[in-house]
């Protein structure tokens, strides 16, 4: 009787074992479940935001480069028109509001273009 009723004992701590067991399996797998959730919608979460940034960024660049193509081309004209001045014995003050060049710039250009005879 003694054996009997052990061995119920024992059987009866064996089955809520496994109830237990299970229960916790179960426990954790839906925290893996959210744990893979909320990792997912970090990283969607934290990609977000860098793209907005470039979004946002080429956006700027490309107001930019509107801005620079309204400008008009470089001022190669003057520099070409500041050389023939120049070989025609202007001097710098000329150059510089003719051809809109710096001082420097229009000294440059009467030191590599000088007077032609």
């Amino acid at each position: 009787m003694w054996l009997e009723a052990g061995m119920a004992v024992l059987l009866l701590l064996a089955l809520a074992q496994s109830a237990l067991l299970i229960h916790l399996w179960r426990q954790s797998r839906q925290l893996q479940q959210r744990i893979d959730a909320l990792s997912h919608g970090a990283v969607r979460g934290l990609t977000d935001v860098p793209t907005s940034m470039l979004v946002t960024a080429l956006g700027r660049l490309e107001r930019q480069v509107g801005l620079i193509e309204q400008q008009p081309p470089p001022a190669r004209q003057s520099y070409e028109l500041a050389q023939r001045l120049a070989r025609e014995g202007a001097d710098v003050e000329q150059l510089i509001s003719q051809c809109g060049l710096s001082r420097d710039e229009a000294k440059l250009v009467l030191q590599m273009h000088p007077v032609s005879t």
